[in-house]
């Protein structure tokens, strides 16, 4: 008779727990879920700077066509892989 009624309590709070959880479920949204990703779409709006630029047709500010074309051909050059010559060993005798 004890085993029985130890039995049918935890059958009872077996049911009783499971019912709870899923009834935690039911709940809206907490203030915290509510605005949950609208700081993604946040700082994706904020990378738009100026949606027109490509329709402009006056150049960008910047340096002189001279001085960028220099600039640029350094920084293509740093890209080049210096070929270097065979190692040349020398053998030298000494004579006294």
């Amino acid at each position: 008779m004890i085993n029985s009624t130890r039995l049918k309590l935890t059958a009872l709070a077996a049911i009783l727990s499971l019912g709870l959880g899923l009834m935690g479920g039911c709940c809206g949204p907490s203030a915290l879920e509510a605005d949950f990703g609208r700081s993604v779409n946040n700082n994706l709006a904020q990378q738009v700077v100026n949606p027109t630029a490509g329709q402009e047709t006056a150049p960008a500010a910047g340096l002189v066509p001279g001085a960028s074309t220099n600039l640029y051909g350094k920084y293509q050059k740093t890209f080049k892989v210096e070929e270097k010559g065979a190692a040349v060993q020398f053998i030298t005798t000494e004579t006294d």
